[in-house]
C-alpha cells in the first residue's frame, strides 16, 4: 500500500542499508537544503600566515636617479573602479630616502585621494580574516617642502578595506643633508590591523598634508616595506549549493565584472590556468531524502520486492553560460572547463541520472521506505592568467565557487523500516472497501424478484 513519504524514523527503528551506488549521483532538490553535516567553527590559527604584498619595498619597476614619477609596480594610484590608474606617486632612491634596509620609498601625495591615494588588493585574503599589516614610515626628503612642513611630522591615514580609517602621524625631521634633501626620520614595524571585508580587501595609503605645507603635491611621507599576515576565516560547510558565494573578477587591482573575466579566459585554450584553494574545497554527502513512496504492509506475511530507485544529479555555480562551467555534459568542454579539469585532476559528470534496483524487505505491521544521499564536490578556487604580465595591474583574477556530483564518493542509498504509526495502524485495520449487498438479498429464496 502506498503512503505519505516519512521525513524521520521513530525510535526504535530498525535500518537495513542496501549496497551504495559506485557512480556520482545525488538528488535534484539538493539547492534548498543546508549540508548533511554543519561545520563547528574551529579556533582561529595558532599562528598567523603569511600574506605576499606585491612589490612591498616598491623596487618595480627599477629606475636611476634620485627619483621617479613612474607607478610602482602592482599598486594603483587612484581608481580601482575598472577604470585603470593615473600617475601621481614618487618614489626615492635608497640613499636620498636613507631608509635603514636601503629600500626605495614611495612618497604618498596630495590633492585627492581619489587622484593620489596608494592602493593594493591583499591577494588570497578572504572576508572575515583578521589581518595585520606592517610597514615603515618616514616624513618627506623632498626639497619641496619647508621646514614648516616637517618640524611636526607628517600626516597620513592608512585602511583595510571593513576596517577603519586610522589617522597618522610620522616623526618629524629638521635637518637638511648637503644634498639639500631633508635628512629622513625613519619608524620602522608600524602596524594595522583590521578585519577584511571583502574578499582581496583593499589597502590604501593617503596623504593628509595639509595644502599650505604640500606644495602642491609634491612634499608627503613616505611608506616602504609594506608585508601583512592573516588569520583565515574557518571554512563555512553549511552553505547550500543553491546559495554559493557570487564569484569574483579582478584586473590588477580594479573590480571588474564576471563577464569580462570569461570573455578573457574563455578566449583561449590555455589563457587562464585555475588554481584549487585546497582549504575551503571538500567532498560531502547532501542531506538524506526520501525517494517516492513509502510502503506499508498491512499483512501478516514478510514482503520481499525489488523496488526501483531513481537518482538524480546536477551542478551549481555562477559563472555566465559563455564559460560552460559547470558544464552541459554535451558537446566539447569550453576552454574554462578544460582549464578547470587540468587545474584540479577532476573530470566530474556535470548533470547524472540513474535508476538501480533495491531489495525490499517489509515485515509485518511495518512501514518501509527509502532514503538516499548524494556524494557532493564542492570546489573553491582562482581562474588567473597564464602568463604574467610585468606590471600585476594588468593581470585577470576570477574567484569562483562550483559544486558538482563527486569523483571520490559514491551516493548512499537506504532502506529505511519501521512500526506503523498510530494512523498508519487505524489504516491497515480499517474495514475492506466493498459495494453493498444488492436490494432483495435478504428475501426468501424462491420469491418473485
Amino acid at each position: 500500500m502506498a503512503s505519505r513519504p516519512r521525513s524521520a524514523a521513530p525510535a526504535g527503528t530498525r535500518t537495513r542499508t542496501a549496497p551504495v551506488i559506485g557512480v556520482c549521483l545525488s538528488l535534484g532538490l539538493l539547492a534548498a537544503t543546508p549540508l548533511a553535516h554543519a561545520a563547528v567553527s574551529p579556533a582561529r590559527a595558532a599562528a598567523p600566515v603569511p600574506v605576499t604584498v606585491l612589490n612591498g619595498d616598491f623596487a618595480q619597476p627599477a629606475f636611476t636617479g634620485v627619483n621617479t614619477s613612474a607607478n610602482p609596480h602592482a599598486w594603483s594610484v587612484g581608481s580601482t573602479a575598472g577604470t585603470g590608474t593615473t600617475g601621481g606617486v614618487w618614489r626615492w632612491d635608497a640613499t636620498t630616502g636613507g631608509h635603514p634596509g636601503g629600500l626605495t620609498a614611495a612618497m604618498l601625495r596630495l590633492p585627492g585621494e581619489a587622484a593620489y591615494g596608494l592602493k593594493q588588493r591583499l591577494r588570497g585574503v578572504r572576508s572575515g580574516a583578521r589581518v595585520t599589516v606592517t610597514y615603515d614610515e618616514s616624513p618627506s626628503v623632498s626639497n619641496y617642502c619647508t621646514a614648516a612642513a616637517l618640524e611636526q611630522g607628517q600626516t597620513y591615514t592608512v585602511q583595510g578595506e571593513g576596517g577603519t580609517l586610522a589617522d597618522r602621524t610620522t616623526l618629524p625631521t629638521t635637518e637638511k643633508l648637503p644634498s639639500n634633501y631633508w635628512k629622513p626620520s625613519w619608524r620602522t614595524g608600524v602596524t594595522l590591523t583590521f578585519t577584511a571585508g571583502a574578499d582581496e580587501p583593499l589597502l590604501t595609503f593617503t596623504s593628509t598634508v595639509p595644502a599650505a605645507q604640500n606644495n602642491s603635491g609634491y612634499c608627503g611621507p613616505l611608506i616602504t616595506n609594506v608585508r601583512a599576515t592573516h588569520e583565515p576565516p574557518p571554512v563555512d560547510k553549511t552553505i547550500p549549493a543553491g546559495a554559493l558565494p557570487a564569484s569574483e573578477a579582478f584586473l590588477g587591482n580594479d573590480r571588474r565584472t564576471t563577464a569580462d573575466a570569461v570573455s578573457y579566459c574563455n578566449g583561449a585554450a590555455n589563457r587562464c590556468t585555475f588554481t584549487t584553494e585546497e582549504a575551503y574545497s571538500f567532498s560531502y554527502y547532501a542531506p538524506a531524502r526520501v525517494a517516492a513512496e513509502t510502503y506499508l504492509n498491512c499483512t501478516r506475511n514478510t514482503l520481499n520486492r525489488l523496488r526501483p530507485v531513481s537518482t538524480a544529479n546536477r551542478s551549481f555555480g555562477d559563472l555566465p553560460a559563455a564559460a560552460g562551467l559547470p558544464g552541459s555534459g554535451t558537446g566539447t568542454p569550453s576552454n574554462m572547463a578544460q582549464q578547470y579539469t587540468q587545474g584540479t585532476g577532476l573530470a566530474p559528470a556535470w548533470n547524472t541520472s540513474q535508476e538501480r534496483s533495491v531489495t525490499e524487505v517489509v515485515q509485518p505491521a511495518e512501514a518501509s521506505w527509502i532514503e538516499t544521499q548524494g556524494a557532493r564536490r564542492r570546489t573553491d578556487g582562482w581562474f588567473t592568467a597564464t602568463t604574467q604580465a610585468a606590471d600585476p595591474n594588468s593581470d585577470w583574477r576570477l574567484h569562483t565557487v562550483i559544486d558538482h556530483p563527486s569523483t571520490d564518493l559514491s551516493d548512499r542509498i537506504y532502506q529505511r523500516t519501521g512500526p506503523l504509526t498510530a494512523s498508519e495502524k487505524q489504516r491497515c485495520q480499517s474495514d475492506r472497501p466493498n459495494a453493498p449487498t444488492p436490494l432483495g438479498a435478504t428475501s426468501p429464496a424462491g420469491a418473485e424478484r
